[in-house]
């Protein structure tokens, strides 16, 4: 896996390499020898070539080091954020002022997984790649997560380490946008309760740790992260461990929260009627039941398991090159093209689904996780082989030849995702009629 690091600063780039090296070896030790697999860091010192990598590459994972001087993050993400193509790869963000960290917390609508101080590179991104290797799925280009959908379930061991809560946290709600599966603002506020729900498992549910008890402590001017880190002096604390369970279908996921302490009576926040956004004590509880659908506690406490409902056939990855092309909106059982027609142009889906019929026979349904409808008629320049038939509302953005091709020219990219789509498509059709 190629990580590029935007960065100019030799020190940072040697602790990112010391990380990734360190995760290759135990590869290695786990008897793991394809370099494929193995963490490559590439080194990337402009602001321009930045963007032209992740322009054809479209990386996975990305690390930006917003405070070099000799750079420009803020750009970078600007130039990401206005094509939410570009906007699938997880951003690690690197900062080592405050001043950076509140320019970074201020951007939206972006895929950052964690900030993280330049001094904590080497002890964190350790942890972060580790956690990627093993969920890596996480980070598909969408075009193969509708395979993965049926269900795609996985586990999370966070023991009572706090230091990389977020990037959990973040992980998972950026997908869920990143499929379609719920908006900007759920997106947020599923990050923040996941977050904080997180954190008490850590230092109320493992570490014992009372309001009274913390209150006290921050009043002293310490942290949190000190006082966990007193109560981890004793093994037994220091043993325990906090899991974090997703399974995610197409219509819904789900979430488990655990950890290894003996539970709370959580009635009273579950039950309360308003959320005191303020408190130091109960604002995770409270979050949580106005952010998900469902929010059930075991009968001691020390297992939450919650449930969000999705949207259905939605993308919130309209790539913006095709922004200002006619919107089409259809109703069950409209046809958005006959078999027979000619082609002059396909459709970007961006809400809905579709029966595909040839014949009157129905041989499969597309939506929003297979990008596009009629591109292989509109490339080879043949008539339609097959009817598409509405079975949902749907809008459907309508782009004809002369635009598709003045897009590629634009972002040659396209043209390079359309190839890798027909060869996904090809390689499917191969695998079901190969004997």
């Amino acid at each position: 896996m190629k990580i590029p690091l935007v960065n100019t600063d030799a020190e940072l780039l040697s602790g990112v390499s010391d990380a990734c090296g360190q995760l290759n070896r135990e590869m290695e030790r786990n008897g793991i020898h394809n370099q494929r697999d193995h963490m490559r860091v590439v080194p990337i010192h402009t602001s321009d070539d930045a963007i032209e990598y992740i322009n054809y590459q479209m990386p996975q994972l990305i690390i930006i080091n917003f405070s070099d001087s000799n750079i420009s993050g803020m750009d970078i993400m600007r130039e990401i954020v206005a094509d939410p193509w570009l906007n699938n790869g997880g951003i690690v963000a690197l900062y080592d002022d405050l001043k950076t960290l509140d320019d970074i917390n201020e951007l939206e609508n972006t895929n950052i997984v964690i900030s993280a101080h330049k001094n904590d590179v080497k002890s964190q991104l350790y942890k972060i790649l580790s956690v990627l290797m093993k969920n890596e799925k996480i980070l598909f280009q969408r075009t193969i997560q509708k395979d993965l959908l049926s269900e795609m379930s996985g586990i999370f061991d966070i023991g009572n380490d706090v230091t990389i809560i977020s990037f959990y946290a973040n992980l998972i709600a950026n997908y869920l946008y990143n499929m379609g599966f719920i908006e900007n603002q759920k997106k947020s506020a599923l990050s923040l309760c996941f977050t904080e729900i997180l954190i008490n498992a850590i230092e109320h549910g493992n570490c014992g740790i009372t309001s009274q008890e913390k209150t006290g402590h921050l009043a002293k001017g310490e942290t949190i992260h000190s006082l966990i880190e007193r109560k981890c002096q004793d093994p037994e604390i220091a043993n325990r461990r906090v899991y974090f369970h997703y399974q995610i279908q197409a219509d819904h996921s789900q979430y488990i929260i655990r950890d290894e302490g003996t539970g709370f009576d959580w009635k009273p926040y579950v039950r309360a009627k308003e959320i005191d956004y303020l408190s130091e004590h109960g604002r995770g509880i409270w979050l949580t039941v106005n952010s998900v659908d469902s929010i059930d506690y075991n009968d001691v406490g020390n297992e939450v398991t919650m449930r969000v409902t999705h949207r259905q056939n939605v993308t919130n990855t309209v790539p913006s090159i095709f922004g200002e092309n006619e919107i089409v909106e259809f109703q069950p059982g409209d046809y958005v093209f006959k078999q027979g027609e000619e082609s002059t142009f396909l459709y970007y889906i961006a809400e809905g689904e579709y029966r595909v019929v040839i014949n009157e026979t129905q041989i499969a349904t597309v939506n929003s996780a297979d990008i596009f409808i009629g591109e292989m008629a509109f490339l080879l320049e043949e008539t339609r082989s097959a009817a598409v038939i509405a079975n949902t509302p749907g809008k459907l953005i309508k782009i004809p030849k002369e635009s598709f091709i003045r897009s590629i020219k634009q972002q040659p990219y396209y043209g390079m995702f359309l190839s890798k789509l027909l060869a996904e498509r090809l390689q499917k059709l191969g695998e079901k009629i190969r004997p």
